[in-house]
């Protein structure tokens, strides 16, 4: 065969080869779009045995394959052909002997070229925002964490403040806020219960001349052992002691009855006169006001049963101090 004619074969190749692909295209698409609506319509309720209803499956194919063989024609075939004509176009061009003989591409070329450049451009651009988007992930990360670090911090903080406002700063024991909480709770339970509950109030005799005497860093240590005298006479879990401010306490002592307080409170009273501080400064004595509700003695309310504590404490420090006083 010579060098013409196998160009020649060369030339007429490519459009034989669109002409297949058109050819099976054409054959393959109604075959396919067919298959596809038998199965639909097998799929609704199966095949109707009338007619009319194999023409309109007959329609449905022809119309839908119509669609498909110009979809596909506009979308595949006449790129195709216009780039085997461009590649023809380049392959019959003269091929220059030396660069300074070098003509500009034709047009094809640079398109293809522009286009290629623009991929790179994009490519990079791409790349660029998959990096800025990792980098931003990360800082959302990080910010999440940090997020989560003070949300449990301020959560600590606040645990700590409720804590705080329930507990008196010198001695460590419960204040009065925790107290009148307790106290409202606790009569409540006696009531409903038809239980026992003794408040005794307790107050440091005589104190500010202690404080006066000895200064107050030792009055301060006077109040904090006196605190934890009553945390050890009195630690049961229902027990609660309170400042109440100063150097008055509170014991509040569900299921005592005034006998069973009583007994209890003038051992405290004993185990106080003989406390010594450590640098062996002076003693301390205490007046006691003790109250209890019971059902054969009622209270009408906590603060009832708290004002009969204090007016025994009142008769008490009249009476001479360091002594304990029962309410009426």
């Amino acid at each position: 065969m010579s060098t013409d004619s196998l160009a020649e074969t060369l030339d007429h190749a490519e459009p034989r080869r669109l002409g297949s692909l058109r050819l099976r295209l054409t054959l393959g698409v109604p075959l396919l779009t067919g298959v596809i609506v038998a199965v639909f319509e097998w799929s609704l309720g199966g095949f109707e045995a009338r007619g009319e209803g194999l023409a309109r499956m007959a329609w449905l194919v022809l119309l839908l394959s119509a669609a498909q063989l110009l979809f596909l024609e506009a979308l595949l075939l006449r790129p195709l052909r216009r780039l085997a004509a461009g590649c023809e176009a380049m392959e019959s061009a003269p091929v220059p002997l030396t660069p300074e003989d070098a003509t500009p591409a034709p047009g094809l070329a640079v398109e293809l070229d522009r286009i290629g450049h623009a991929m790179l451009r994009a490519r990079g651009s791409l790349w660029q925002q998959d990096q800025d988007a990792r980098e931003l992930k990360r800082e959302l990360a990080q910010q999440r964490h940090l997020l989560h670090e003070a949300q449990a911090a301020l959560e600590a903080n606040q645990r700590e403040l409720a804590s705080l406002a329930r507990i008196d700063a010198l001695t460590g024991i419960a204040n009065q806020r925790a107290f009148d909480e307790a106290l409202r709770r606790e009569f409540k339970r006696a009531q409903r219960l038809r239980g026992l509950l003794a408040l005794a109030v307790l107050d440091l005799d005589q104190f500010k001349h202690f404080n006066l005497t000895h200064g107050p860093a030792v009055g301060d240590q006077a109040l904090r052992r006196v605190a934890t005298l009553l945390s050890e006479r009195f630690k049961r879990d229902t027990d609660v002691v309170a400042r109440l401010g100063g150097e008055e306490f509170v014991a509040l002592l569900p299921g005592f009855g005034m006998a069973e307080a009583q007994g209890v409170l003038e051992s405290l009273r004993d185990e106080l006169r003989a406390l010594r501080l450590p640098d062996g400064m002076g003693g301390l004595t205490i007046s006691v006001g003790l109250a209890a509700a019971s059902p054969a003695h009622p209270y009408l309310s906590a603060q009832a049963l708290l004002q009969a504590a204090d007016e025994a404490l009142y008769i008490a420090k009249h009476a001479g101090r360091d002594r304990l006083s029962l309410a009426a």
